[in-house]
């Protein structure tokens, strides 16, 4: 991965304890080698002027640095730090050393308690040579790079509220505030007009890659081959307009308009968060059910955290209080790179369409499971009009039969494992949660703390 993020070395002013401790400093400059390595980024010079200050700077500024490291491998005067801090306003991180010899940990305290007073919030890692502090600096720099790109862009949110679900609505002004991000409101007629007058063969082209590539389609009921090449013309059109409209991410209502009166939503669900259609390959892309806004921005976060892994919009929909295994389920969706392995990396073939259990408009659903892993969930919830960002780390494992059998078959659904309980219903704000592959845990709490919202992590 490689984040813009500047390094900016410290050390003291004064000439002759800097030559005492020139080789401390040269030391701790190049065990930084893990992060050089990862993130590739923009170092200053040894820093013990202001004119060194001030030119480094100039350098952030110019090659668009996301977030700030200072380095501190020795003391260093605190007003360094500051002045340049304060000129670039940027996330910023304090970063020592554990060696005693070379009170890293003083300047660290000195530049920390200097940004406090003067109301520069940041973070502080001690030490960088443990896997857990590694850990905590790589976090500080994706949360950083997430904030800085989730800014300017644009959710397209297609439809107004679905199915009465409150929590699935955001404020836009909100929103351009705490993230920078704008929602543009879309009628849900554009897909059907637009997809009614889609050449037919992009349409075949389509059919053909899916009837090939998933792991089963079996027609039936309200399942028909002209509800199937509705379903396909739906994604074509929302292409289309995402497009046309430089869209980032979207949403879409489905239900009941489109579900009733066209088709149901579940392939282009399925084709967005899919790394090929028939045109071939192509980024995945963040499409919420039921418009659900603050699902969208969570899942949009995740991938984004995550280097552009596929997120999923799941409902909570039990747990077994014996074996509290967590039951995750969509009406009818999945991104398909869910299910991706290295035999099928585009993960396809792991799912199934089959008829849904609703939506007279007619239409499949997609059928699977979300294949073991370990995953974190998340959803920005609200409180009072404030946000919070709850977060559950989990195992997503293979279920029982017994499992199976409590829930709506057709459904996609995913099994997770995890220590939050009635607890965790007891103030989970939202019946949608979200699923991303790996442990995002210390990327989302870095990010709340840069955001300034308030978190609660359920473990494992």
């Amino acid at each position: 991965m490689s984040a813009p993020v500047a390094v900016a070395h410290f050390a003291d002013s004064r000439a002759d304890f800097f030559a005492r401790r020139e080789e401390l400093v040269l030391e701790e400059l190049a065990a930084l080698a893990w992060l050089r390595e990862e993130f590739h980024p923009l170092e200053s010079a040894i820093l013990r002027s202001q004119q060194g200050v001030k030119d480094f700077a100039g350098q952030c500024q110019k090659e668009s640095a996301q977030s700030l490291i200072l380095h501190l491998p020795t003391w260093s005067d605190p007003i360094f730090s500051v002045r340049l801090a304060s000129s670039l306003n940027l996330p910023i991180l304090i970063l020592g050393n554990s060696r005693p010899e070379t009170s890293s940990m003083v300047g660290l305290l000195g530049v920390g308690g200097a940004l406090d007073q003067v109301g520069l919030p940041h973070s502080r890692v001690f030490e960088h040579g443990s896997d857990s502090s590694r850990r905590l600096v790589r976090a500080f720099i994706r949360a950083a790079a997430a904030r800085s790109q989730l800014r300017g862009q644009t959710l397209g949110l297609f439809g107004g509220r679905s199915l009465g679900i409150l929590t699935a609505e955001a404020d836009a002004a909100q929103w351009q505030r705490l993230f920078g991000v704008n929602i543009e409101l879309i009628d849900q007629l554009e897909i059907v007009n637009l997809a009614e007058s889609l050449p037919q063969v992009e349409v075949d082209r389509h059919k053909a890659f899916l009837l090939r590539s998933l792991g089963r389609v079996s027609f039936g009921d309200s399942f028909t081959p002209q509800a199937f090449e509705r379903q396909v013309r739906s994604y074509l059109a929302t292409r289309c307009i995402v497009e046309r409209l430089g869209l980032d991410f979207v949403g879409v209502k489905c239900q009941p308009e489109l579900s009733d009166g066209y088709v149901t939503q579940c392939i282009a669900h399925l084709l967005f968060g899919c790394a090929r259609d028939a045109g071939g390959d192509k980024p995945l892309m963040v499409h919420a059910c039921e418009s659900d806004a603050d699902g969208a921005l969570t899942m949009r976060l995740l991938s984004l955290l995550s280097e552009g892994r596929p997120a999923a919009l799941l409902d909570v929909r039990w747990l077994n209080p014996v074996t509290g295994l967590w039951t995750l389920a969509n009406c009818g969706a999945i991104p398909a790179a869910l299910g991706a392995t290295p035999e099928d990396p585009v993960g396809l073939s792991r799912f199934s369409l089959e008829p849904h259990v609703f939506g007279r408009g007619g239409g499949g659903v997609v059928t699977g499971l979300i294949p073991p892993q370990p995953a974190t969930l998340a959803r920005l919830c609200r409180k009072n009009g404030e946000y919070w960002m709850a977060i559950v780390s989990g195992e997503v494992v293979e279920p029982d039969p017994a499992d199976l059998e409590r829930i709506t078959p057709a459904f996609p659904k995913a099994f997770v494992r995890s220590s939050a309980g009635v607890d965790f219903l007891s103030s989970f704000g939202s019946n949608h949660i979200h699923l991303v592959s790996g442990d995002l845990t210390q990327e989302l709490v870095a990010f709340c703390r840069l955001a300034g919202i308030p978190w609660k992590i359920w473990n494992s």
